[in-house]
């Protein structure tokens, strides 16, 4: 049944109905922006998350973090810290009215680390992550009173951030200085970046993990060719006794997939490092380095390596 009113009504009647027409029209234009005003919020929230996985070190994410939300949202002032132990330590803070008082605020809350423990939020996000908006006046006995103190605020939304399911750090945002009230889209934004966040820290240690193994390995690698070719000459007959472990014919043996996967390993290249340079598969490395061990007589990549350097005088200066 239509609501537009219509001539044979009487006056009152289609004067109520032209205002139920309006009332419809404004809710959906009230609907249709609230739709657009959150795309557009996690959408720049998402940018956001990817110009911090440009970043690259764990270090250069954390210093970042808090300016990344802080200019991709509208929050006013933006904080992040870090979990250690059992206290949270605050370590950048970004204010939308410039830094005038950032510092101060950040370096009295460094002074005095928060312990997380029962009763305040914090410690029950620490332990069961979630995201919360917390209104000071109702939960003063719940709220961090030094961040209170220190950042003045009303309300605030309180984040998680989780590394392998530990809490690894927390988000704390704000809209004080505007006068804005918090809402459910502001709770969404925070929880989109601290998880994005966090994937994105999480990474950054997995590749400086990875890259001080393969410095490890290499430095190996150097220090054992630095050995054999520096041996006395007077064990040449251990030498011929082992003749096997550097005869060139031994590495004649090995494939042309074989030799490439070698090298490889010489520069220091972990499996997966190798199967994305030849473009196959971690099990078919694991496999050729399998055969490498066997035709060489080796028992470690390493020593592969050695007697590989050995056979072709790749080693040699």
């Amino acid at each position: 049944m239509s609501a537009e009113p219509t001539a044979d009504q009487p006056p009152d009647v289609r004067a109520m109905q032209r205002i139920l027409v309006e009332l419809l029209a404004l809710e959906r234009e009230v609907v249709e922006l609230e739709y657009v005003r959150r795309s557009d919020a996690l959408e720049r929230v998402r940018d956001a998350v990817r110009r911090m996985g440009e970043v690259g070190s764990p270090q250069g994410i954390l210093d970042r973090a808090a300016a990344e939300l802080g200019a991709s949202s509208q929050f006013d002032r933006v904080l992040i810290s870090e979990v250690r132990g059992r206290a949270l330590h605050p370590h950048a803070i970004w204010r939308r009215d410039g830094a005038d008082g950032s510092d101060q605020a950040l370096e009295q809350l460094r002074a005095a680390p928060i312990s997380l423990e029962y009763p305040l939020i914090e410690d029950e996000i620490a332990r069961r992550p979630h995201v919360e908006i917390v209104t000071v006046g109702a939960s003063r006995s719940r709220a961090a009173g030094s961040l209170v103190e220190a950042l003045g605020w009303d309300a605030y939304v309180v984040a998680a951030l989780t590394v392998h399911g530990s809490t690894v750090g927390m988000l704390h945002a704000d809209a004080t200085a505007s006068g804005r009230s918090l809402d459910p889209l502001d709770a969404e934004v925070a929880a989109l970046y601290a998880e994005g966040i966090a994937g994105v820290f999480e990474r950054a240690v997995l590749r400086e993990t990875l890259q001080r193994h393969r410095q490890e390995l290499q430095s190996a690698i150097r220090w054992m060719s630095g050995r054999l070719s520096g041996l006395p000459a007077e064990t040449d007959n251990w030498r011929s006794a082992g003749s096997a472990s550097s005869d060139p014919a031994l590495v004649d043996s090995l494939t042309a997939r074989e030799l490439e996967v070698l090298r490889l390993l010489a520069r220091g290249q972990t499996n997966l490092a190798i199967a994305r340079v030849l473009v196959v598969r971690e099990g078919t490395v694991k496999y050729h380095v399998k055969n490498i061990l066997r035709k060489l007589g080796a028992t470690s990549r390493a020593e592969a390596v050695s007697r590989y350097a050995r056979a072709t005088g790749a080693g040699d200066s």
